[in-house]
């Protein structure tokens, strides 16, 4: 049996890792927004850490409004890397470089599975044919994007930075800054074409409401969206987002998380992936492999329909160095 005191070390060190929980919708997740994993963990001055995640999402999306016309049907997989270096106790910086795949893939005969498995509305899938590729959008006077073929490539870099404001016992916040550079193909949708810098604070916290094996955070954001390449006259200049979750933790090794995002509109448009607020849910689980490695696996729904890629499929190795 666990003895209190060692949860309580493990629940400490574990209080940051938020399930990764980046949108990889081809319009939406070209953009700079913060993914709920950067918290309010601050690294030791000379310490140094890395990240390797891999989300495959599934889409299905065919909506019309005013004029507008959008069919989104594919998979996009993202595989980033993150490296974080500390440069004092209160400020490290890191950097993320994300590669790219859409295709048509091989996922729909599993989503239909998982869908009819939890009473989840099917949306288009029930009507369409599996394994498509198409990504359209098109409104009154042109067609302004209709990829057919797989594209991959890198993706945009982001360069980031964390400043520790708090530590108590039991709660922590820190301030963060992200800058994302335009360096990835816009014309296949593996980048926006515009430089993006989001602003925010995270928070974490042990102990929630006097558990010892429960923890929370919160993070709030602001995104300045740099003129994209696609869509440049209905995009928002600000978009806001708020995240926050809850971690279960069941073992000196194990921690279940539950978590939720929600984003403002990121377009001027009438049709809901593009103009509404989206709303996700992520849940899965947080892996202790070693001192140093941690092994996260999760899932992601849109509890908001057509709000957000369907369903997402994620994997995380984590690093902690010396």
């Amino acid at each position: 049996m666990v003895t209190p005191i060692f949860l309580l070390h493990f629940v400490c060190e574990s209080a940051a890792d938020a399930l990764p929980d980046h949108d990889n919708g081809p319009l939406t997740g070209i953009f700079g927004f913060p993914e709920s994993t950067e918290g309010s963990e601050i690294i030791g001055r000379g310490h140094h850490g890395w990240r390797a995640s891999l989300i495959i999402a599934s889409h299905n999306i065919e909506a019309t409004g005013d004029g507008e016309s959008l069919r989104v049907d594919g998979e996009t997989t993202r595989l980033a890397f993150t490296y974080r270096y500390g440069l004092s106790d209160k400020l490290y910086i890191s950097v993320e470089v994300p590669y790219l795949w859409h295709q048509s893939g091989n996922l729909d005969s599993i989503i239909d599975g998982w869908h009819d498995f939890f009473g989840l509305p099917d949306g288009p899938r029930a009507t369409r044919e599996r394994n498509q590729l198409q990504f359209l959008y098109a409104d009154s006077q042109a067609t302004l994007m209709d990829l057919t073929s797989d594209a991959n490539g890198a993706g945009d870099i982001r360069l980031l930075a964390g400043w520790r404001l708090s530590e108590t016992e039991g709660h922590s916040t820190a301030l963060r800054v992200g800058i994302k550079l335009p360096t990835g193909e816009s014309d296949e949708l593996l980048g926006s074409g515009g430089t993006d810098i989001s602003l925010g604070l995270a928070g974490d916290t042990v102990e929630l409401w006097g558990k010892a094996n429960l923890s929370g955070f919160y993070r709030v954001n602001v995104t300045y969206l740099g003129e994209p390449d696609r869509l440049a006259d209905r995009y928002n200049d600000f978009v806001g987002q708020l995240s926050f979750g809850l971690g279960y933790h069941v073992h000196q090794n194990v921690a279940l998380r539950l978590q939720s995002r929600i984003r403002g509109a990121v377009y001027d448009s009438e049709i809901d992936n593009l103009g509404a607020t989206s709303v996700s849910l992520t849940f899965g689980a947080d892996l202790r492999v070693s001192n140093r490695y941690r092994l996260m696996l999760s899932v992601g729904e849109d509890v908001k329909p057509r709000s957000v890629p369907d369903v997402s499929f994620q994997i995380a190795l984590r690093y902690a160095g010396q």
